[in-house]
């Protein structure tokens, strides 16, 4: 059975959406003005595409013994049963900035897997998640980060 967790989404997330598009329609406006309107709409549609593979684009899933990680860079399979520890509370790269509203980060867990890697997840339902993790090995470590 094949189950699927999707994506976690903020709602810093869409702050930085209108953002970009608040941005985009500052420095376009001269283009705007003389007609211009092609150009406007490709960057416009470049940035909304970069803005939904960033955001909204991962999935995850659980098939027999392995967990998928879709990403614009393709799928990764991980054997669950090589996952010791699970770091639950962690942040993405993006997480150091000040600002709560404005942060376009992911609030997560680190997978920690094959004695060195590791693996970023942001599933919506970690709880859940966790558990289905747990239900396939439940020798794995979950440890609260700061």
């Amino acid at each position: 059975m094949k189950k699927v967790f999707k994506t976690h989404i903020n709602f810093g997330s869409y702050i930085w959406g209108i953002v970009v598009i608040v941005f985009i329609g500052v420095l376009l406006f001269e283009a705007l003005e003389k007609e211009r309107y092609i150009g406007t709409l490709l960057l416009f549609g470049i940035c909304v595409s970069i803005w939904y593979f960033t955001f909204f684009f991962k999935r995850y899933w659980i098939e027999g013994h392995n967990l998928f990680i879709k990403t614009i860079s393709g799928v990764r399979s991980i054997d669950i049963r090589s996952i010791p520890k699970l770091e639950t509370n962690k942040v993405d790269w993006f997480g150091s900035m000040g600002f709560t509203v404005l942060k376009p980060y992911r609030r997560g867990m680190v997978l920690r897997y094959n004695v060195v890697d590791h693996v970023f997840v942001d599933p919506e339902n970690a709880v859940e998640f966790i558990n289905e993790l747990k239900q396939i090995t439940s020798n794995i470590d979950v440890v609260q980060g700061k």
